[in-house]
């Protein structure tokens, strides 16, 4: 989750370092006088991406290259953050035609979480990092990733929409189609 809502909320480049992209666990030291010039921490351990969760991991960061690929976060203009709550620990913003829902409270779960879009419509999820794909749970079935907007204005917005938000997940929703009310 941080590294998507970093890579979501930030300007117009995101920068990554090797091995970060499945969560190398050890760190990388290139030879020099404090190791004696060795070599042993000198590379990463692609061996591990054949295991669970730095597999997972891998998965992960892959779909989130792939968002931008698709959908040019980075090259949209900066996010309105437009949704922060303290107390439920949900944070949304809105950047282009995605909406970004965040969940970082470590034990509540929302089933039916009321945020603010401004353009009427279907919002369809097209990222979760609750699929079991990234190591998570998989609350959300697929077939409830489509939601219609709803006419009542929340977060300074015209319309919301009331979606599942499992604790510690974060949800990329893509507006779809667009209802004339």
């Amino acid at each position: 989750m941080i590294r998507l809502i970093t890579f979501t909320i930030c300007g117009h480049a995101f920068l990554n370092f090797m091995g970060n992209e499945f969560g190398h666990p050890e760190r990388v030291e290139f030879p020099m006088p404090s190791n004696n010039f060795s070599y042993s921490l000198a590379s990463r351990r692609w061996d591990l991406l054949g295991n669970g969760v730095y597999q997972n991991l891998f998965s992960f960061d892959k779909d989130m290259m792939k968002l931008d690929e698709n959908e040019r976060v980075l090259s949209r203009g900066f996010p309105n953050i437009h949704h922060v709550n303290d107390s439920s620990m949900v944070i949304s913003f809105i950047r282009g035609p995605l909406l970004f829902i965040f969940n970082f409270h470590p034990t509540a779960s929302y089933e039916r979480y009321v945020v603010g879009v401004e353009e009427a419509g279907e919002y369809q999820a097209i990222l979760n990092t609750d699929e079991k794909d990234y190591g998570g749970q998989g609350l959300i079935e697929e077939s409830r990733y489509l939601h219609r907007t709803i006419s009542r204005r929340a977060d300074g917005l015209r319309n919301c929409l009331e979606v599942p938000v499992p604790s510690r997940t974060a949800q990329v929703y893509k507006l779809k189609r667009i209802l004339r009310m």
